[in-house]
């Protein structure tokens, strides 16, 4: 990111090739289709509209996944959270997988897509985004504890929720 503040481009394009999908991903989980490509290209556009305010300390990860934190609470704030489409589920699941498989796909995206926006948003930045407690916790501006309890209540409620699929 250093490189691509002092107008390095090239270093931009491996930044975004390593960290897009999972962006997509955090977005994706969220929100529906059209809402998560909005928030991945607004989250981007915004790292190149603040290309020169990076400090450089600590991990770009958790820079660019605190970026796309406040992209996602500025939706959520503009509307209220929709769960995830049928259509979406679908998609997700090749036709190839037997019934079972796709049913517990469709039930898995939505017990995730019911959780309260800030275990759900936890969860993603842990299990998606691959962030430490300790990032997730600078990220959302909460403590570590906090982190850790949105992750057990989210997981307990996941494992409720999917008991008759384990």
């Amino acid at each position: 990111m250093g490189r691509f503040a002092s107008g390095d481009y090239a270093a931009f394009e491996s930044l975004y090739g390593r960290h897009k999908d999972a962006v997509y991903r955090y977005f994706l989980r969220a929100a529906d289709p059209a809402s998560a490509a909005d928030g991945h290209q607004e989250t981007w556009s915004r790292v190149v509209a603040r290309r020169r305010e990076y400090q450089g300390r600590g991990n770009f990860r958790a820079y660019l996944f605190t970026i796309a934190h406040n992209v996602l609470v500025d939706q959520f704030r503009r509307q209220p959270r929709e769960t995830v489409s049928d259509v979406q589920a679908v998609a997700e699941v090749s036709p190839e997988r037997d019934a079972v498989a796709l049913e517990a796909t469709e039930r898995l995206n939505s017990l995730i897509a019911a959780l309260p926006n800030a275990q759900r948003e936890a969860l993603i930045m842990h299990k998606e985004a691959g962030l430490t407690i300790r990032e997730i916790a600078r990220v959302t501006g909460i403590t570590e504890e906090g982190v850790k309890s949105r992750l057990r209540y989210a997981m307990a409620k996941l494992r409720r929720g999917m008991r008759d699929y384990v």
